[in-house]
């Protein structure tokens, strides 16, 4: 499970890679950090401020996956400039719109539902389950509702 630190955190630890003549493996060491991850923050900060080190929940659209994907291979870029580039917070998110495309194409890309299926609308368990006609009085009346909208 990935360590989650705050934005002020970010700030702090980019701000260090960009004042000092301290390379971003220096600070990482200093702060017990992944080099990588000091990267990340330090490009992400240059190109977007404190913006980009927020946390960021977007679903994108399967024409934008496939705009980035254009321009890494167009333009040569790696992942991870890309996703500087374009502001894609979440790790290895192009890695796999990449293997999505190159196994399923274009279709492959269109984001998926995510979660439990929505539950089937069922009526309410009744004794007078079986009526066709107007309900009768001695039905529940979450059951007479059901009915008269059903016949209506």
């Amino acid at each position: 499970m990935s360590k989650q630190y705050d934005e002020k955190f970010k700030l702090l630890i980019a701000q260090q890679c960009l004042r000092r003549d301290a390379s971003p493996g220096e600070v990482a060491r200093q702060h017990g950090l992944d080099e990588s991850i000091v990267r990340q923050w330090r490009d992400s900060y240059q190109q977007h401020g404190k913006l980009g080190l927020r946390r960021k929940y977007t679903h994108r659209s399967a024409a934008f996956k496939l705009t980035v994907l254009e321009s890494v291979w167009r333009d040569g870029l790696s992942h991870r400039q890309a996703a500087v580039l374009f502001d894609i917070r979440e790790r290895g998110a192009i890695g796999r719109w990449e293997q999505q495309y190159h196994s399923g194409g274009p279709s492959a890309l269109t984001p998926k539902r995510k979660g439990r299926p929505p539950m089937i609308r069922k009526p309410p368990s009744h004794r007078c389950h079986r009526m066709k006609s107007a309900p009768k009085r001695n039905c529940s009346k979450s059951w007479r509702i059901y009915v008269q909208r059903t016949l209506t």
